[in-house]
């Protein structure tokens, strides 16, 4: 008599799932929203996504792994630098990096600065530009001479010059001539 009640109701509850199972799932879904719970078609979006970050990840810090790897083979085979040698903090400059092979150095002495425009680095063009640069000819014929500005006639912008105070002239030496000037005649300001 079981297997008869469970054949009917089976055909029956066969036949009524279908009708019944939307207004099931409406019912779920509102009270889903109404709690303001995910569906199952966003929970499984997002662990896809989820795993999809995860397996992106694995795969960056397996290659981080193998360039570490890398690196550390590198380092073995490299000898060890030579530690750099001591420096006084005040009033010793740092040593200026020697430019490449080929390349012109400031004509500053004891510069070795690389030549940026007319025959000086980046900071002697720049002080050679404000007439400021003691030892040569600035850009408009003014040198300067115990922190006094003097005007050089007939020299060259970025040329060499020496100056020596002999009585009352001002004597410029540069690399072809020597010139004499009064000293208040060449003064500046």
């Amino acid at each position: 008599m079981g297997g008869i009640i469970s054949f009917v109701t089976g055909g029956v509850a066969d036949r009524l799932f279908p009708i019944l199972q939307t207004p099931v799932e409406d019912i779920v879904y509102e009270v889903l929203d109404a709690r303001e719970l995910p569906s199952r078609q966003k929970v499984r979006e997002l662990r896809n996504k989820v795993d999809s970050l995860e397996k992106t990840i694995a795969d960056l810090v397996a290659a981080l792994e193998s360039m570490k790897a890398e690196v550390a083979d590198l380092a073995a085979r490299e000898p060890a630098p030579a530690p750099a040698p001591k420096q006084k903090a005040a009033g010793r400059p740092k040593p200026k990096a020697k430019p490449a092979a080929g390349k012109k150095l400031c004509k500053v002495p004891d510069c070795g600065g690389a030549i940026r425009a007319k025959g000086f680095c980046g900071k002697h063009y720049q002080k050679f530009k404000r007439n400021t640069l003691g030892g040569f000819v600035g850009a408009d014929g003014i040198t300067m001479f115990d922190d006094v500005r003097y005007m050089v006639a007939g020299a060259s912008p970025g040329e060499a010059v020496g100056v020596k105070v002999a009585g009352d002239e001002l004597v410029f030496t540069l690399d072809d001539a020597e010139l004499r000037a009064k000293l208040a005649d060449a003064k500046v300001d």
